[in-house]
This record gives C-alpha cells, structure tokens and sequence, in this order.
C-alpha cells in the first residue's frame, strides 16, 4: 500500500509542478508583446514629419496720389478723408508740392542748453547758425535753409569736418505752396470709394503711385 500512496503524491507533485511552471508562460508572452507595440509606436511618432505652421503673407500696400485741388477744395478733401480713415482700414498724408531743407541741430533740453551748443558751433567755425526760438523745434540750432538735397548734404559734411556730429536735414514745406494727398490702403475696395468723392473736384485727378517707403 506504501508504494501505491508514494505513487500517487508523485504524481500529485507532478501535475502541481506544470500547472505552476504553465501559468508564467502568458506573462512572459504578453510582456515580450506590449514592448514590441511600444517600440512601433515610438518608431511611428519618430517617423511622422512635422508641418511648420507658416503665416499668411501681408498683402501689398496700394497708393493714390491726389492731386490738382486748389486750397479750399483741399481743406473739404481732407477733412473727407479723416471720416474714410475713422470708417476703413487707410491712411492719408499731406505733400508739399515745393521744398526746402533745413538743417538743424536737434532740440536742446533748455535755452541755456541751446544757447552753450551754439557758442560750441561757432567756436568750431560754423557761422550763420542760431538757436529756434519757438514751434514744434524750439531750443533746436538752425545751421540754414536750402534750396535742394545736395546743398543741404553739403552743410552737413561742413559741419562734420569741423567735429560737429548730430546734425539731421528736414523737409519743410515752401512759404504759400501747394499740397497733394497720398492716400494709402491695403484694401483695394478701400481705395475705390476715392473715385466717387472725386466726382465733386472735377479739376483735379487721381493716379495710382507706388508707397513711399
């Protein structure tokens, strides 16, 4: 009877050991899987190219030049243009038609300031030069007015050559000129409601120019 109870704890023992050996395999398996699906989606992700995001171009700019109102016409134009320009997406200027250029020294912070500057001029050998003594320009140092861009360009290589560093050329508008309109937009339909403002100045013409930059 002893051999016959050996036998079957045996194979007890036996069918114990499988089963415990059996039920590792799937985990085993199912590890081995997961790290290959994750190693194809890496190379996936890897493998799809990215799209820079790439903003629209601006569109260009369009200009009108507006010219040939005489000075009542243009004081209603203008005053025309400032509602456009409060409704549409526009901007206007105002051209003289005549020019000078001037050249200056920039605004002092103070008439004493502006003052000790021109001692400084002078003594370096500028003459004709004097401080502006009001306006939008006041306790700047005026070193003259001239006719053209080159004359001008030549007052300030003067100036340059005797140390005097920081002058700047403005255009100013001639005493009793003319003005044009530049009127600018980059909405063509914007630009198209000038022409029917137009038809009150039949004197005057409207051309399209490139902007100024």
């Amino acid at each position: 009877m002893k051999w016959i109870a050996w036998t079957l704890l045996a194979a007890n023992l036996a069918v114990a050991g499988f089963f415990l050996s059996g039920a590792q395999w799937p985990q085993g398996s199912g590890t081995q899987q997961a790290s290959l699906n994750v190693e194809r989606l890496s190379l996936r992700s890897q493998s799809t190219p990215s799209v820079p995001d790439i903003a629209p171009a601006a569109p260009p700019a369009l200009c009108i030049e507006w010219r040939g109102l005489n000075p009542d016409e243009f004081a209603q134009v203008r005053q025309q243009l400032k509602s456009l320009v409060s409704e549409r997406v526009m901007s206007f200027t105002e051209v003289p038609l005549s020019t000078r250029q001037w050249v200056i020294f920039p605004p002092l912070p103070s008439a004493e300031a502006a003052s000790a500057k021109l001692n400084e001029l002078m003594a370096a050998g500028l003459k004709d030069a004097f401080v502006v003594k009001s306006g939008a320009w006041r306790n700047a140092i005026s070193l003259g007015l001239f006719a053209d861009a080159d004359a001008a360009q030549r007052r300030v290589l003067e100036a340059e050559s005797k140390g005097v560093l920081g002058t700047r050329v403005e255009v100013l508008p001639r005493k009793g000129t003319d003005f044009y309109f530049v009127i600018r937009s980059e909405d063509p339909d914007a630009l198209k409601s000038l022409s029917g403002i137009k038809q009150a100045y039949p004197n005057s013409r409207q051309s399209r120019v490139a902007c100024p930059s």
